[in-house]
């Protein structure tokens, strides 16, 4: 891992180099009090800041030139300091458990898999945050520390009561939504590519296969099962496979699906 020339104050400012100088700087942000660098390999005021930011900080440099020179001493320091041991993506949500003012009242509710009408009916939304790239070896990866959030898009009919059993099922459907968020945050964490480029189309790749394709699988396996929560063996049997899941933070199965 290496520049080809120097970025920053005066610097050639390639866009290669640039990139990587910035994802060299994000993992640090929170510690040097900066907002993490967007990696676009314009070395504007912000990079240029950071990395006298940098200087200031970690080399106690008393004047910093704002400046990486290829095999410099800021070049060497930032290649052998990469994020700290153990910085992951994680997963999160609010709330943690749902309760009747969480549910929007409409008319009707469907459910959108199969079209038909019910009682209630619960998906979740979720973000990823922004938070730059930083440089592992020779390869990108997504910035850290970094946490997926997860909310709920729960639905009620009016006039129907959200008895215990009908909240119960509705939770797992929530749950889904959160574990599966909570693996795809596992991967995240472990993504690698040479370029930004193969490392967003990771990121996309990662969101069609866990959030697109295997929550469908789960929670349409679930609703035949359980009949939508009117089959109080297959509800039960469910729900204990889900408390053994969410009590594992390493899990990446439940019942036999991939989260």
């Amino acid at each position: 891992m290496s520049i080809t020339a120097s970025v920053g104050f005066g610097g050639k400012n390639t866009v290669p180099d640039t990139r990587l100088v910035q994802a060299m700087i994000n993992p640090h942000a929170a510690t040097l009090g900066i907002d993490q660098l967007e990696v676009d390999g314009d070395c504007g005021p912000l990079t240029r800041g950071g990395i006298k930011r940098y200087q200031q900080v970690f080399l106690k440099m008393a004047h910093p030139d704002s400046r990486v020179d290829p095999g410099g001493q800021t070049f060497l320091h930032m290649a052998n300091n990469p994020a700290p041991a153990g910085v992951v993506v994680s997963a999160s949500r609010l709330p943690v458990k749902l309760k009747a003012g969480d549910f929007l009242q409409l008319p009707v509710v469907m459910d959108p898999a199969d079209g038909t009408v019910q009682d209630a009916y619960t998906a979740f939304e979720y973000e990823i945050f922004d938070k730059g790239a930083r440089m592992v070896g020779n390869d990108y990866a997504f910035g850290v520390p970094n946490e997926i959030e997860v909310w709920p898009n729960a639905q009620v009919r009016i006039g129907v009561t959200l008895t215990p059993a009908l909240l119960a099922h509705e939770q797992f459907h929530y749950d889904v939504g959160f574990v599966v968020c909570r693996a795809l945050a596992h991967q995240l964490t472990i993504a690698r590519a040479p370029t930004i480029a193969g490392l967003v189309s990771q990121l996309n790749s990662l969101v069609e296969l866990h959030i697109n394709k295997r929550v469908k699988l789960i929670q349409r396996r679930y609703d035949i099962d359980t009949q939508h929560g009117l089959n109080a063996k297959y509800q039960r049997i469910w729900l204990d496979r889900m408390t053994a899941c969410l009590a594992n933070p390493a899990a990446n199965q439940i019942g036999g699906f991939w989260l």
